[in-house]
């Protein structure tokens, strides 16, 4: 009897197996677009951050007529968000009259 029952196994298993593999190829396309979305996701975040600095330095500019000395300056006197457990902003002054170097990356 248990031969019987995997020759059935087998003979199911072939009758499928279009449909298993098709199945199989499916999912993984599916894991592979889900982690380029969030690939792209996070290359959004970076550029969003990174544009929202920029305006923020620009408009302190043109308010204050200095450059900010700090990221922490823009951050509480600009209304800046950044996710600091995602991302680290490095920010480095060469002068008052000057614009920052800055730069936006991921943590981890």
């Amino acid at each position: 009897m248990g031969k019987k029952n995997e020759n059935e196994f087998i003979s199911i298993l072939k009758s499928n197996l279009f449909g298993i593999l098709l199945f199989l190829a499916i999912a993984v396309l599916m894991v592979s677009g889900l982690k380029n979305t969030a690939g792209k996701r996070k290359e959004q975040a970076i550029q969003s951050a990174t544009d929202s600095i920029r305006r923020a330095i620009i408009t302190c500019y043109a308010i204050e007529g200095s450059y900010p000395e700090s990221y922490e300056y823009i951050r509480d006197n600009y209304n800046i968000y950044i996710s600091e457990n995602d991302f680290s902003v490095f920010y480095t002054v060469y002068g008052s009259n000057v614009m920052p170097n800055f730069r936006v990356i991921e943590k981890g």
